[in-house]
This record gives C-alpha cells, sequence and structure tokens, in this order.
C-alpha cells in the first residue's frame, strides 16, 4: 500500500511512450490522456491520505508531470491555433515560471530548501489544463484558453512572490 502513490506515478511515466505513439486527438490518446491524468491526482492524494509521502515521491511525480506535459504538449502544439497575444502571454507565464525556479534552485543552495510550491492556485492551473486540452478543436477553446492563461499568470505571479517573500 505504501507504494501505490509512487507506482501511479511511474504509470504516468510509462504512458507518455503510447501517448507519443498514438494519432492526437483519437479515442486512444484521449483514453491515455484520461488514465494518466487521473494517476497525477491519484498519487498524491493517496501518498497524503496514507501518511506515505517521501523527498523521492515528489521527485517521481514532479518527473512524471514534467514528461506528461511534455508527450501531451509536443502531440497537441499542432493541433494548438492560437491568436499572436495568447502565445505572448504564454511566454510571459513561461518566463515567470524559470524565474521561479532559478529562484528556487537560488534558495535551495543558499537555505538547503528547494521551493517548488505546490499553491492551490498552481493545483487550480494543473486541472484546468487538463480538462482545458480536452476543448482543443472546439468553436470555443480561445475562451477557454484565455481563462486558463490568465488564472495561469496569477499563479506563476503568486508562487513568485510567496518565494522571494520567504526568501528574498
Amino acid at each position: 500500500m505504501q507504494q501505490i502513490p509512487n507506482l501511479l506515478s511511474s504509470l504516468r511515466i510509462v504512458l507518455c511512450l503510447p501517448l507519443l505513439l498514438v494519432d492526437a486527438m483519437t479515442v486512444p490518446f484521449w483514453v491515455l490522456y484520461l488514465i494518466a491524468g487521473i494517476t497525477d491526482i491519484l498519487d498524491g492524494f493517496l501518498a497524503r491520505q496514507w501518511g506515505v509521502e517521501s523527498k523521492f515521491g515528489a521527485r517521481l511525480d514532479s518527473l512524471a508531470d514534467f514528461l506528461f506535459v511534455l508527450a501531451v504538449g509536443y502531440k497537441l502544439f499542432p493541433w494548438l491555433k492560437l491568436p499572436a497575444t495568447l502565445w505572448m502571454m504564454i511566454g510571459l507565464i513561461a518566463l515567470i515560471k524559470v524565474v521561479n525556479a532559478i529562484s528556487s534552485f537560488v534558495m535551495k543552495h543558499r537555505q538547503g530548501q528547494s521551493l517548488f510550491l505546490h499553491t492551490k492556485a498552481n493545483k487550480l492551473i494543473g486541472f484546468l489544463l487538463f480538462v482545458g486540452m480536452m476543448t482543443i478543436g472546439q468553436s470555443y477553446y480561445i475562451l477557454v484558453a484565455w481563462l486558463i492563461a490568465c488564472i495561469a499568470l496569477f499563479a506563476a505571479i503568486q508562487e513568485g512572490h510567496f518565494i522571494l517573500s520567504k526568501y528574498g
């Protein structure tokens, strides 16, 4: 029971390969996407519920998240027909997240701890991105993308503020 959260994270890593091999926007793609997304929700929840959180589990979860995002992004990027202004907003969010990651890295070396914050806003963004991807190709997906981008911008700024206010 203690290893189930880590097994779920590992399953998400394994599912990245078939995600890359199936055609995007097909039933097999979305089935794999949903299974991987459910593992992302369950691994941390179960680890907390059962009191089996660990540094290894947190790192494995982060690696699984990163690989999942890369695989899904690679498959769905060609389907994203977003306005230039939205791409600029996404670039700004990415820049802020990079600055946050560098700040966290510096804090780790300066004070011995890393600050990858799982704020409520960051968790909300993860969920919204997961659900929002399923609107690609729908008539309203640009509106959904803007909504997610605005909330993601807030979450990224909030994360940076938390890092600076706690350790800056």
